[in-house]
């Protein structure tokens, strides 16, 4: 599907107002296989600095924490662009109805390109406004490597 099949669907959903303040969320990580392999959690704090969403997330995946620095940015109505400290390049993302998606090359071992991984993300706001679903595919070389299914909270 694309994006824009999400265009009617409600609640709609803006990336930069929900994730301005307080978020978390819990899920699952699972391997190419589907087994379930490590408890994800993160919590997020996001405040506008002029047209830039600033993002402070903390994750854990299983006993492993590390943090995120995001800056993201509107494009226009449905486009967005971030860079985080262990983005390579730029997220590239769009937004239609109650759905956005996003890519990004993530650097797992900063300087080592051959441990980066292509992430995308589909995220969905569901009727109560608070609560979005996020499903993340792990991609090494194009070859999903591991799936993560969570649920945000807005607090």
């Amino acid at each position: 599907m694309k994006v824009s099949d999400f265009a009617k669907e409600r609640p709609l959903l803006d990336p930069v107002n929900y994730f301005t303040g307080q978020t978390s969320s819990s899920g699952v990580m699972e391997n190419r296989g589907g087994a379930p392999q490590e408890i994800v959690k993160t919590w997020t704090s996001g405040r506008r600095e002029g047209e830039v969403l600033v993002l402070e997330q903390d994750l854990q995946l299983g006993q492993k924490k590390q943090h995120r620095s995001w800056r993201i940015r509107r494009l226009d109505a449905h486009h967005f662009s971030a860079t985080a400290n262990d983005l390579v390049g730029t997220a590239t993302g769009e937004a239609s109805g109650n759905v956005f998606t996003w890519s990004f090359t993530l650097a797992l071992s900063l300087g080592n390109p051959l441990a980066n991984v292509r992430m995308t993300q589909w995220m969905y706001l569901q009727p109560d406004g608070r609560t979005l679903v996020n499903h993340s595919t792990i991609r090494k070389l194009g070859i999903v490597v591991a799936q993560v299914t969570e649920e945000f909270r807005k607090q």
